[in-house]
Order: structure tokens, then C-alpha cells, then sequence
């Protein structure tokens, strides 16, 4: 019988920014977590180094897995909801965000997770026009929360935007997995 467990969902953001800053200030937020997810994949077509990646360097924790393969705050969500059944029976989910994606985070959860969930907005500086696109995001991305076959799209018009690629599928995107690569 698989045991019960929290697990903390960490939000990557821009591998350019301040992240021991932004670790800072969720950190205490994991002391209750059997399990952390370091979730973002490699979203900066100036590194070949993931969010998750980037933020590990940082976090004191005993259990951190990464999820390297996120694009959007859909895919942070639904990867590492995936990653975080493999340790046990997730009985309550800590999503830790920045406050300018807390509602988007807050509607997704709502809409993914099936148990109880606690959202962790934390203060972080995000440029403007990442604020000034994010009422678009929550639409784009609850949508495709909702009907999952909008989400191969929103992850490669998240691609483009963010400037990167996906080189030929793997066998495992071929089987249904997403392994997103990182390409200038």
C-alpha cells in the first residue's frame, strides 16, 4: 500500500532571473513536503540549462525530483502531478508560484487536481510583458486544461514565443511522452 504523502509543485520561471532570491522565499513553504518537483524545462534559447535544473542549485531539500520537460504552467502542473503519483498517494499538493501567475495557477489546479491543494504565491519580479500577457495565458491554458487536445498546441506556441524548438520526436514523444529539447 503506497503511503500518503504532500508534495510541493515548484513553478520555474526564467532562468535569468534572481532564482536563489525566489528559492528564498518559497522555501519555507516545504518543510511539510514528503517530495519536491522542481518543474520547468529548458524555456531560454540563450542556455540549454531547465528551470528545474537552474533551481536545484538552490533548494535544500531531502526528496527534489526534476521535471525537465514543462513549456507552460499547464505543463508544470500535469507533469509533475504525473511524477509526484510515483512516490506515494498524494494526498494534498503545495503549487508554488510567483504572484503574477497565481491566478492562472490557482484556476489550473481547480481544474487538475483531485485533491486538496494549496496555492503559494510568492513576490518575484516578472517583466512587464509577461504581466501584460497573462490574462491571455489563463484563458489559453485553462482551456487546454480543460480539453486536453488544445495542449500539443499551446506547448509549441509556447515554444515559439519563448524562442526555442523541438528537435525530431524522440520514441518516447512517439509513444505519448514529451521530451522537449533545447535548441537556439
Amino acid at each position: 500500500m503506497a503511503s500518503d504523502i504532500t508534495a510541493a509543485i515548484v513553478c520555474g520561471y526564467d532562468i535569468h532571473s534572481d532564482l536563489r532570491d525566489y528559492v528564498h522565499r518559497f522555501a519555507p513553504h516545504l518543510s511539510p513536503c514528503g517530495v519536491v518537483i522542481l518543474s520547468g524545462g529548458c524555456t531560454s534559447s540563450l542556455s540549454d540549462e531547465s528551470e528545474a535544473h537552474a533551481l536545484s542549485t538552490f533548494v535544500d531539500h531531502p526528496h527534489v525530483i526534476l521535471e525537465e520537460e514543462s513549456m507552460t504552467t499547464l505543463d508544470n502542473i500535469v507533469f509533475s502531478r504525473r511524477i509526484a503519483g510515483q512516490f506515494g498517494n498524494v494526498t494534498h499538493y503545495v503549487v508554488i508560484c510567483d504572484r503574477v501567475h497565481s491566478a492562472k495557477v490557482l484556476v489550473l489546479c481547480a481544474i487538475l487536481l483531485r485533491v486538496r491543494f494549496t496555492v503559494r504565491a510568492v513576490r518575484r519580479k516578472v517583466p512587464l510583458r509577461v504581466m501584460l500577457f497573462e490574462p491571455i495565458s489563463i484563458v489559453a491554458e485553462a482551456v487546454a486544461a480543460v480539453f486536453p487536445l488544445f495542449r500539443s498546441t499551446l506547448r509549441r506556441a509556447a515554444m515559439r514565443l519563448k524562442g526555442v524548438r523541438e528537435l525530431i520526436p524522440t520514441l518516447g514523444e512517439a509513444q505519448g511522452r514529451n521530451d522537449p529539447r533545447c535548441a537556439p
